[in-house]
């Protein structure tokens, strides 16, 4: 008698698709890559996403006075598309935007275009609420486990492996992890045994080897850490969460690409980039 509980499923792989597989899972090993996978993948769809593009982008004025810097165009898309098609490669699928500043800008322009196998909505600043303030400012939406990050980021971060590795320092604890990477002029103490983040500043000094990249993954209870209305993650929340031992770091292996694109320098790195072919992810 067959087990009701049991689904069979065939798959069927091109012979260089299989070979690559093989490569990465090992002989033997392919089952259980690919039930990992799913479980990964699964899991995904049920963390929501919050993007954060309300600043005002002072950095790049006189064109951030009519367009919101995360609408600049990078080769065929504005930066903030990099951070949705990072979302829904990942399976995130349930995204939110903040917007604040020429918020109808970004409204229209995803309310008008349609991205296959995403759901966007906006939740609106009526007046600027900073980082820890526009994620307090959607508390409704998250009643557990989501992601937040910076809407001028372009990266290629496994989020797949940035979700694991959450999921299992919340067992010992942790109610946030930061994505983070090296860098000579840091904001981050970290015990590379422990993962933990000891120390945040919200500004680099030289000393400290790991830098804020920008993408976050939070439990609810980080909610009861934002005191203010308008208020900072970087000054006001992740300090505390850092002194109480509540804040964890993940620094992927191998490096990834990112620029985070705060400055015209930086935007015209990502223009070369683009131009180079370094951003077809």
């Amino acid at each position: 008698m067959k087990n009701k509980d049991i689904h069979k499923y065939t798959i069927e792989f091109t012979n260089n698709f299989w070979l690559n597989l093989v490569e990465v899972a090992g002989h033997g090993n392919v089952k259980q890559f690919i039930i990992k996978a799913l479980k990964v993948a699964l899991e995904a769809h049920t963390i929501k996403s919050l993007i954060l593009c309300g600043g005002r982008g002072t950095s790049f004025r006189p064109i951030s006075v009519a367009t919101p810097a995360v609408m600049l165009p990078i080769g065929y898309k504005p930066i903030i598309e990099y951070s949705i098609d990072l979302l829904r490669r990942h399976a995130l699928t349930d995204i939110f935007l903040s917007v604040g500043y020429l918020q109808e800008h970004i409204q229209q322009q995803f309310s008008e275009k349609t991205i296959p196998g995403v759901e966007i909505g906006f939740i609106s600043e009526d007046s600027p609420l900073d980082t820890a303030g526009a994620v307090l400012n959607a508390q409704k939406q998250f009643k557990s486990t989501f992601l937040v990050m910076n809407g001028d980021l372009i990266t290629d971060l496994n989020l797949g492996s940035l979700i694991e590795f959450h999921r299992r320092k919340i067992k010992e604890g942790g109610i946030g992890t930061m994505f983070i990477l090296e860098n000579s002029n840091g904001q981050v103490d970290f015990d590379e045994k422990s993962k933990k983040i000891t120390r945040f500043i919200s500004s680099g000094k030289k000393g400290l080897k790991f830098i804020n990249a920008g993408i976050y993954i939070f439990e609810p209870e980080i909610f009861t850490y934002i005191e203010k209305r308008v208020s900072s993650l970087e000054k006001d929340v992740f300090p505390t969460l850092a002194k109480e031992e509540l804040l964890y770091g993940y620094s992927p292996d191998p490096p990834v690409y990112w620029n985070h694109i705060n400055s015209p320098e930086k935007y015209k790195k990502g223009w070369s980039d683009f131009l180079a072919g370094k951003l077809d992810f």
